[in-house]
């Protein structure tokens, strides 16, 4: 009888009041002890008004059952596939919406739908990995921010496959504590790309200089990523930068002058095929001969095998507490010691070492004053 005396009096009723009727329905249906076939009746009544030309009825409905758990499935399913502001309160509330409906709709919703299902209060494994493979980027930024979403390394590989390319992927998930090392490097190296080639800053620096300007805070990114995490992931990341050809001397400078020791032994370690505890007895002694024994082994060209020599024994003079100096003072000390020693023996390879310390030694000074700046500021 409901369902009769419903389409009876729909054919007559304006739109105001079939909304008002679809949420009464629904409310009833959810809160309302109703019989066996009240409910039946009720159920067949709500299926009507998905056909309702006006979506003001069906967005009445949908308000109504958006949030419930007693809600029919298939009136659900129905309005999560309506137009945008019928279909988000569906896909932004409903706990039953299943994986396999949800992965299905990211294929085919437009970013908007795509973002609201990034941002469920769940989000699977699975359905982390259909936003990955098939989401709009903005929608992939807001499941990276989602505390509730499970990304694994396996879909972070995905997003970074597909999304390496929009800084606002790139930006979330350089901020990601759990973001691997070789992913962090990959990341950095799209943003110094990215940075390259940005029409402003080519405009302003010239096409060399944004290449310069951009090779420079990446190789200080990486040198901050190289030690930040040492157990965790490194040899990948060593594995990365060789293979990508990152792994160059002048990245090994920037570590070594920076006191990044145990970083540069890991690398001497997997260059000069010796173990990581052969190596650092080595660093930790004062053999010099052992010392550059393992340049050698390590293939470093032997120009830098001095600068090399120098920067590990100031360090270590740093550690054993005969010098107070941070990697300011210890780089200027390097320069200098690499500058009497190759001033006699003038060549292009040595000017190019010494211009990097000197950029370094800069870039440090920046730094200091920098911090030195904001804690003023702070005080």
């Amino acid at each position: 009888m409901i369902v009769q005396h419903f389409l009876k009096w729909s054919q007559s009723a304006d739109v105001s009041k079939r909304a008002t009727a679809a949420s009464a329905l629904a409310r009833a249906y959810l809160t309302s002890d109703m019989g066996f076939d009240e409910r039946c009746g009720a159920d067949a009544a709500m299926t009507l008004l998905l056909d309702d030309p006006s979506p003001k009825v069906r967005l009445a409905l949908a308000e109504a059952v958006a949030s419930s758990r007693f809600a029919p499935p298939q009136i659900v399913a129905a309005l999560a596939g309506d137009q945008y502001e019928i279909a988000s309160l569906v896909i932004a509330r409903s706990p039953l919406l299943r994986d396999g409906d949800l992965i299905a709709r990211v294929e085919i919703a437009e970013p908007r739908l795509q973002t609201l299902i990034a941002n469920r209060p769940e989000v699977s494994t699975g359905l982390a990995m259909a936003i990955a493979e098939h989401g709009h980027s903005g929608a992939v930024a807001t499941l990276l921010a989602n505390a509730n979403a499970r990304v694994d390394d396996v879909v972070r590989e995905k997003i970074i496959e597909k999304h390496i390319g929009d800084a606002a992927v790139r930006g979330v998930l350089l901020n990601d504590p759990d973001l691997s090392p070789v992913h962090r490097f990959r990341l950095l190296e799209a943003s110094k790309l990215a940075f390259a080639a940005a029409p402003f800053v080519t405009k302003i620096l010239g096409e060399a200089g944004a290449r310069r300007i951009s090779g420079d805070a990446a190789a200080n990114a990486l040198v901050l990523l190289a030690s930040g995490r040492v157990d965790d992931g490194v040899h990948e990341l060593i594995g990365e930068l060789r293979e990508s050809g990152a792994l160059t001397t002048r990245l090994l400078i920037r570590a070594v002058c920076s006191g990044k020791i145990d970083f540069v032994a890991r690398v001497l370690s997997d260059l000069s095929e010796q173990s990581y505890s052969r190596v650092t007895a080595i660093l930790v002694s004062e053999r010099e001969t052992q010392l550059r024994a393992l340049f050698d082994a390590a293939g470093l060209a032997r120009t830098v095998h001095a600068l090399f020599s120098s920067a590990i024994r100031v360090w270590r003079d740093v550690a054993n507490g005969r010098l107070k100096i941070g990697a300011q003072e210890v780089t200027r000390m390097v320069m200098e010691e690499f500058e009497a020693e190759t001033g006699s023996q003038p060549s292009h390879d040595n000017d190019d070492i010494l211009a990097l310390l000197r950029s370094i030694y800069l870039d440090m000074i920046r730094q200091n004053a920098r911090k030195h700046a904001m804690d003023l500021a702070a005080a």
